[in-house]
């Protein structure tokens, strides 16, 4: 049994008839004694580096990874040769024999390069070497030491994965203070759409002297009446007096999450304008929706679909002189071409 079958059957296993498994220890693990660990690396948890899960609780990093994954994954993966399309293509670019299609396969490796910067293929090869089914790898499965893979602890034969290296570091390690500051920021503004007035002081005037029991019964009866939805209207006991500081914002934080819309897509390469983010007036120009579509597939599709297909355009994986490239007739209405620029292998 190859690597590949057993990774199914006990995915299948996992999922299906026992629950998870206990897996090895990842910097992808989203563990509550994960954290403690890393704390001891990163200071207070606050520093710590957000899991996949929290940074699409951000509002701009889910606008930005569902337009990538609502595009790439989609598009058909075509073999080719110096006089074009293969008239046979290989089976495993178009099927899987596990459970996952081949949409979700690359939709899970386009998610990995997005955040973690790399993922792992696991696959099976013919007599010749070269790949005739694959899937990808969870990252909480799998990790690097000492140079050599572990799948669920054990180390595998380098024959039996591929690694696909992402275009940077994948956004949780590049954007780690971005993201930080975008949750705090949508932190903070649910905190003010739960009491929409500036901060408050509640102060004892006269003779009024307070213990500090009584002084926390009134602030909590306070927070609470706020965040009543007749909360806009108070009542204020004898002796004590309701002070205000700072102003009130409108805006509710527009300039500082339209600025982190701005921001991440920056990370991903995906133009502002298709981020939902305004411009600065200064830098407002008149641009058609073509003009956005256009700027889209020159510029942020390719920095996502090169390191994939020219990882699988290797020698490891189809014969010397073959290429793997993304079908992009549906999206721009080209066929890919049948030679491209040199590349080494």
């Amino acid at each position: 049994m190859g690597i590949l079958s057993a990774f199914r059957l006990s995915r299948a296993t996992t999922d299906y008839l026992a629950g998870p498994t206990a897996s090895i220890a990842s910097p992808w693990s989203e563990g509550e004694l994960q954290s403690v660990v890393w704390s001891d690396v990163f200071g207070t948890l606050e520093n710590l580096p957000l899991t996949r899960i929290e940074a699409l609780s951000i509002p701009a990093v889910a606008k930005g990874r569902n337009l990538l994954q609502a595009t790439i994954p989609k598009l058909p993966l075509r073999a080719l040769d110096e006089n074009g399309v293969l008239a046979e293509q290989p089976e495993w670019l178009s099927r899987t024999d596990g459970l996952v299609s081949p949409w979700q396969r690359m939709a899970w490796t386009l998610e990995d390069l997005i955040f973690f910067g790399c993922s792992i293929w696991l696959v099976e090869r013919d007599e010749a070497g070269y790949v005739t089914d694959a899937d990808r790898c969870p990252p909480e499965r799998w990790t690097v030491t000492n140079g050599t893979i572990l799948i669920d602890g054990a180390s595998v034969d380098s024959k039996d994965v591929l690694y696909i290296a992402g275009p940077h570091e994948g956004l949780l390690t590049l954007a780690s203070r971005t993201l930080r500051g975008a949750r705090d920021q949508e932190t903070a503004w649910v905190g003010r759409v739960k009491n929409p007035i500036p901060a408050m002081e509640l102060s004892a005037s006269g003779d009024i002297d307070l213990t500090d029991p009584e002084v926390a019964a009134v602030v909590k009866a306070w927070s609470i009446a706020r965040r009543n939805p007749d909360g806009a209207i108070g009542y204020t006991p004898a002796g004590i007096e309701l002070k205000t500081h700072g102003q009130l914002s409108a805006d509710l934080y527009t300039e500082g999450r339209n600025a982190v819309r701005g921001d991440v897509g920056s990370f991903l390469g995906i133009p502002t304008s298709m981020m939902d983010a305004s411009l600065d007036k200064a830098s407002l120009n008149y641009e058609t929706a073509d003009g956005k579509r256009s700027e889209y597939t020159d510029y942020s599709i390719p920095l996502w679909i090169e390191p994939i297909q020219q990882r699988l355009s290797m020698d490891d994986v189809v014969p010397p002189g073959q290429r793997i490239r993304f079908d992009l007739t549906d999206l721009i209405g080209a066929a890919p071409a049948a030679t491209g620029a040199p590349t080494e292998d």
